[in-house]
């Protein structure tokens, strides 16, 4: 698509080709130093990426090698409640389809819906609940998209999953199966929004990840993606009040154990 290919192309001249790319949700961001990230560029020096409000969770791309592999890092996730379109949230996304990435791991801070959940354990997402309100697709016109109807079974790539279990295996990593609900933000869910989600088929709820893995899907980009749990859903733990800095430093906390885990399933992928 056209309005990924000029960043795609002046990324392509800083980086070099990505066969992956990563994006690093809220309380990630750490893991770009420990895969040995280089330099990174600002999203605003790049042609075409939207602007964006949020700057809390690190803002720019860098590049990693992996394997021998360049991945392209993502840090700071484009959000829709940061006043953009899901295609716009789904930017990065676009540009490594443009720069020939073939596949992407999106990764993101999550509530735990499931009676069992512990914050800082992680989860492999096998499907999703898209109540954003919004999507991709929608946002490119029908004459346009090809194809003009996209089929979602398949969203979230079953190889990869497996080859992230094993991962988790080989790492004592505890790492369950998702269905993620996204949610537009940029409030936390209430009571009874977490006994409507349950109720529907999630265990996960976000305010991420869904606009991104569609997009991918639209490429042909295959798609891993991993929450950390950050808090449990409003009502099923002793009635703590849920705040941000608790959810980043959960995740930080988690990632700075699990980057071992990290560098081993993403390695994996490049086999």
């Amino acid at each position: 698509m056209a309005a990924f290919d000029d960043g795609a192309a002046f990324l392509l001249g800083r980086l070099g080709p990505p066969r992956m790319g990563l994006v690093l949700g809220s309380g990630f961001s750490r893991l770009a130093d420990a895969l040995g990230a280089g330099e990174r560029i600002p999203y605003e020096n790049i042609p075409g990426f939207p602007a964006r409000r949020a700057q809390r969770h690190g803002d720019g791309v860098a590049a990693a090698d992996i394997g021998g592999a360049c991945v392209w890092i993502f840090l700071g996730r484009l959000h829709t409640y940061e006043g953009l379109d899901a295609l716009a949230a789904g930017h990065p996304v676009g540009v490594l389809a443009a720069a020939g990435a073939a596949a992407v791991v999106l990764t993101c801070a999550a509530g735990g819906l499931r009676e069992g959940d512990r914050p800082g354990d992680f989860a492999i997402l096998t499907d999703h609940i898209n109540l954003l309100g919004d999507d991709p697709i929608r946002r490119i016109p029908p004459d346009r998209r090809d194809p003009e109807f996209l089929d979602l079974q398949h969203v979230y790539d079953r190889g990869l999953a497996a080859a992230w279990r094993d991962a988790a295996r080989r790492f004592d990593v505890p790492l369950r199966d998702g269905v993620l609900a996204a949610l537009p933000g940029p409030c936390y869910e209430t009571r009874a929004e977490v006994r409507m989600l349950r109720a529907i088929g999630a265990d996960l709820a976000s305010m991420s990840v869904v606009p991104e893995a569609i997009l991918a899907s639209y490429l042909r980009v295959r798609v891993a993606a991993i929450a950390c749990i950050s808090n449990r859903g409003a009502g099923l733990g002793a009635g703590e009040a849920i705040a941000h800095d608790d959810v980043l430093g959960v995740v930080e906390s988690a990632v700075g154990r699990g980057a071992p885990f990290f560098l081993d399933g993403l390695s994996a992928m490049l086999i």
